[in-house]
């Protein structure tokens, strides 16, 4: 214990004495994540207030006498231009393709006769609206512009018809009814929170992992520090158990500051999900399922790259190794971030790494049971010990320490 002991001070050491080191893991990422969030968010706010405040550019063929009467808000909102049954629309339409236009309204001619004449008629006069989805304004106009038309205009006409709209009226869903939506708060804004910071922590924490455990082992092997150490009457045992703990503290620290940085910068980004009044809360037993998942699937992520960068001859080497073990990772991630509700199927449970992040979800929408945490967080050390073993065998090969 004592070599352990010594081994994970000096790593320690190593790390919170290099000023560049703690400045890059600690504070350029609160910096980093406050920054592109906060951006994101004021940027975002940004275009939703431009396409709000933007003036359409709207054409009208064939448009009604009515209309302005009924609809004289339609010029508030848009500027409108008004073409005749023979003029050519061909120019207006390329215009709105090049985005310099936002949307043409066609009626058919004789609109208010057909209308009037509703009872000798097959089928109702159609008003046809061509614009371009890809474009914010055009898309902002032909909702705004059919919405007026569908609650304000067509609704005039049909009282113009029958007088009273009640007898046209068959029924009508949730109009008094204040508590149509049934939800637990808790559990609504846990499900938003659980479906991007699972994903978020395991990255991150893997992310922390790579750079440390790399220039931890196969950076001192290529320095020969590494050498040096193992003549020391320190077990080499306890040296890898030493190393171990300390990146897997380490680790834990550096997620911890990128999960910090989101929850102060996350509230700027959570009205686009929906959750910018919710709240969630956890017992204890969630939060202690919650940590011993995270030290778990930590200890579990320095492993991995510890058992790399035993076999790597240099740090780019072992830099290069590692990366398809960061892509399975995001993987695996992106699986339950974009995962569907409902049951899910035991095996699920005994994957590494996926069934952590299916284990993070649902402790966030207070879904997670004892059976399957037990199933995620069993596995996760079954595999931890097998790698221990073997990086500690590997340890005491000087063919696989000393590249011979």
């Amino acid at each position: 214990m004592r070599g352990i002991k010594i081994i994970f001070q000096k790593e320690m050491r190593r790390v919170f004495k290099d000023k560049k080191m703690v400045i890059s893991l600690f504070i350029l990422p609160v910096i980093l994540m406050v920054g592109i969030y906060g951006l994101m968010g004021y940027l975002s706010d940004q275009m939703t207030e431009n396409v709000e405040t933007h003036q359409s550019l709207v054409w009208i063929q064939n448009e009604p006498e009515d209309l302005e009467t009924y609809l004289p808000q339609l010029r508030e909102v848009a500027q409108v231009q008004t073409l005749s049954a023979d003029d050519s629309t061909d120019e207006i339409k390329q215009r709105i393709y090049d985005g310099t236009a936002d949307l043409l309204v066609v009626f058919p001619e004789n609109f208010s006769e057909q209308v009037a004449d509703y009872e000798n008629s097959q089928k109702p006069p159609e008003i046809q609206t061509f614009y371009n989805p890809s474009e914010e304004y055009s898309q902002a106009a032909r909702e705004n512009v059919v919405g007026l038309l569908e609650s304000v205009y067509e609704k005039a006409l049909l009282e113009q018809r029958f007088g009273n709209l009640d007898v046209v009226t068959a029924f009508t869903i949730d109009t008094t009814n204040t508590q149509s939506q049934i939800q637990d708060e808790s559990k609504a804004a846990g499900r938003v929170l659980g479906m991007m910071l699972p994903y978020l922590i395991t990255i991150l924490l893997f992310a922390g992992t790579m750079s440390l455990g790399t220039d931890t082992i196969t950076g001192e092997k290529e320095r020969g520090t590494l050498a040096c150490m193992l003549v020391t009457p320190i077990k080499r045992s306890e040296i890898v158990l030493g190393k171990l703990l300390s990146l897997t503290v380490l680790s834990i620290l550096s997620a911890s500051v990128y999960v910090v940085a989101l929850v102060i910068s996350l509230p700027k980004t959570m009205g686009s999900l929906g959750a910018e009044n919710m709240s969630v809360s956890f017992n204890a037993s969630q939060i202690a399922m919650m940590a011993a998942i995270i030290l778990a699937l930590a200890f579990l992520y320095v492993l991995l790259v510890a058992v790399v960068s035993v076999f790597a001859r240099t740090v780019k080497e072992a830099a290069t190794y590692v990366t398809p073990l960061y892509l399975i990772v995001i993987v695996a991630g992106l699986f339950t971030m974009f995962a569907t509700t409902g049951t899910r199927e035991v095996y699920e449970y005994i994957i590494p790494i996926y069934s952590s992040s299916i284990c993070l979800s649902e402790i966030f929408s207070n879904e997670l049971t004892i059976a399957h945490f037990l199933m995620s967080f069993g596995t996760t050390i079954v595999i931890s010990a097998l790698l221990t073993a073997g990086i500690v065998k590997a340890f005491n090969s000087e063919k696989v320490m000393f590249n011979a």
